[in-house]
Parts: C-alpha cells; sequence; structure tokens
C-alpha cells in the first residue's frame, strides 16, 4: 500500500469511528505506530483536524472544522447518495437545487460505469407526481428555524395565514416536520398562549433573538401536524361514526386526511376537516363501510341531496 492510499484508508478509518488508539490504527493498516504518527501529521498539514486522545497508549479521533475530507462509499452507500441528490434538485427547499445538481456531477464524474447505468435506469423509470414548487422553503429560513428548534431560543417571523392575512409572530420552536410535500414549524405562540403549527413556505424574515425558550410540557410534534393537516387547516369540520374496527379504518384513511379513535369494538370515530360539505360527502360515500353523521348538520343534507340524486336516477332508467 502506498502513502496515499494508506492516507485515504487512514481518513476512512477515523471517519468511521469516533475515537482510535494509535495500536488499533496501525494493526489496520499493517504499519507500526510510529508510521501511524507520522501519517497524521501530514492529514493535519493538508488541513484535517485530527485530535490526540488522552488515553493508555494515546489515540486519535477526527474533530470537527477544517477540510472535508473525501468520502470513501461503497457501491450501495454511493448509489443511495446519487438518488438523493437527483430527488433534492426538485426539493421543496429553494436555493440548493444549484448545489445538488453541482455535488451530483462531481458523484457521477467519478461513478463506475455499473453504478452510473443503475442511476439512470432508476431516474428513467421514475416519475414524480409531486410538485413542489409551489411549496418552495427558503433554505435560509429553515436553518434558521432548526437553529432556533435546537438551541431552544425563541424567534421572530412575518407569516401569512390562509386568508392572506400577515401577522407578526413571537415563538418558542419545538420542531420541524416535513410530510413529504410541506415543511412545518411546531412551535408555542407567546401572543396566543397556545401550541402552533407554521408552514415554512408561508414565513418570512425569521431571525433569533437570543431569549431561552421556557420549559414546558411539550406535544407531539409529529402529531399536531397531522391533525392541523387534516382537520384544523379547513373552515368546517365533521365528526362521523364509521362501522368498522379502528386498525381497519387506519389502513385506508391515514393520519393527514382524519383524526381517528376507537369508541367500540367495531366502531370508529373521524373527525375531518372541510371546505367542501359536497365534497366531504362523496368522500364518505366512498368508504366501504356503512356510517352516521355525528355532526353537522350540514352535511346530512348533503348526503340526503346526493341519496334524492340517485333515486331519482334509478327511477328514470
Amino acid at each position: 500500500m502506498d502513502s496515499a492510499e494508506r492516507l485515504l484508508k487512514l481518513l476512512a478509518l477515523l471517519e468511521g469511528r469516533i475515537d482510535w488508539t494509535a495500536e488499533e490504527l496501525a494493526s489496520r493498516l499493517a504499519v507500526t505506530p510510529r508510521t501511524v504518527r507520522r501519517d497524521v501529521t501530514r492529514l493535519r498539514s493538508l488541513g484535517y483536524p485530527v485530535e490526540a486522545v488522552a488515553g493508555p497508549g494515546g489515540g486519535y479521533r477526527l474533530g470537527a472544522g477544517g477540510k472535508l475530507p473525501p468520502l470513501l462509499l461503497d457501491d450501495e452507500e454511493a448509489l443511495a447518495v446519487a438518488l438523493g441528490l437527483r430527488v433534492a434538485t426538485a426539493t421543496a427547499v429553494g436555493g440548493l437545487e444549484v448545489a445538488s445538481l453541482s455535488a451530483l456531477s462531481k458523484l457521477e464524474h467519478v461513478l463506475p460505469p455499473r453504478l452510473r447505468t443503475q442511476l439512470e435506469d432508476i431516474s428513467e423509470a421514475t416519475v414524480s407526481i409531486v410538485s413542489t414548487s409551489a411549496y418552495s422553503v427558503d433554505h435560509g429560513s429553515l436553518a434558521v428555524a432548526a437553529s432556533a428548534a435546537r438551541t431552544r431560543q425563541r424567534m421572530r417571523f412575518g407569516y401569512v395565514d390562509n386568508h392572506g392575512q400577515v401577522t407578526e409572530r413571537h415563538t418558542e420552536p419545538l420542531r420541524l416536520v416535513h410530510t413529504g410535500r410541506r415543511w412545518y414549524l411546531v412551535a408555542f405562540d407567546l401572543d396566543r398562549d397556545d401550541w402552533r403549527t407554521f408552514r415554512l413556505d408561508r414565513l418570512s424574515e425569521p431571525w433569533v433573538t437570543g431569549m431561552r425558550s421556557s420549559r414546558r410540557p411539550e406535544p407531539d410534534p409529529v402529531e399536531l401536524v397531522q391533525r392541523g393537516v387534516a382537520i384544523e387547516a379547513y373552515t368546517q369540520r365533521a365528526e362521523v361514526r364509521l362501522f368498522a374496527p379502528l386498525d381497519h379504518v387506519a389502513h385506508m384513511i391515514p393520519a393527514t386526511v382524519g383524526a381517528l379513535e376507537p369508541i367500540g369494538a367495531d366502531t370508529t370515530r373521524l373527525v375531518i376537516g372541510a371546505d367542501d360539505m359536497s365534497w366531504l360527502a362523496r368522500y364518505l360515500l366512498g368508504l366501504p363501510w356503512e356510517f352516521d353523521v355525528e355532526s353537522p348538520d350540514e352535511l346530512r343534507k348533503e348526503l340526503r341531496k346526493i341519496g334524492r340524486r340517485l333515486l331519482a336516477a334509478r327511477q328514470s332508467a
């Protein structure tokens, strides 16, 4: 093994584990501990932050900062990264498309022909039906929100609600939730004294205030977003009793469509939001179970209206 190849293997070992003793590295590289120390010195001179670790015999770890070390990927890892970059070129995070294309170009340039062919086969055979352009999130806003949530600091930002009204929000961020189409921020709204979900594509000019967030009982961020997407984002809400067990219903109605709760061994309550009760009536009629509307009356009226039309069509046939 020549010195250049040995340096790359040494970097790969340091990337793969937090701490190594000099003896362990020497054994893996089939050299002496003195050669390991000499190679570590060379890596440091090239800008890689290899830190010494105290202990019997001494040791080393790869620290943060410095130059980005070369990644040594096996075939499956390289293909996974390339596919991820292909997806990122159409991501809902704006501003990273060019960087994703640049990274993908560099990776494809060094891929073996066999892996490059696999990547092209998968890419050409796949069609995405999700358009994220309408919900593009500024990567700067995403980074600020993520930092505020991680460091538990308060954040202010402008926000456009469902009615187009712009308000100033003062929040304590908890988590970011990605549903596949959109990014949401789950945060405690200090002015409204309650937990809220915010679409990141409607958020503007976020900044971290430097003040620490208060400690308080925290909700499940995923459950809060799912409920917001399924119910609270709409102008009307309905409660329907489905005559089927919860596990059967859950296979057909995901949490992003409606909230489910068992009210008996063979009965499930569905809480669902809608802007159009006519649409909701047609949705319920498409389900394979009998049901009873608990509320609202407008939904019952729409179901009766559809029933009358079906009877009239049958009689005229």
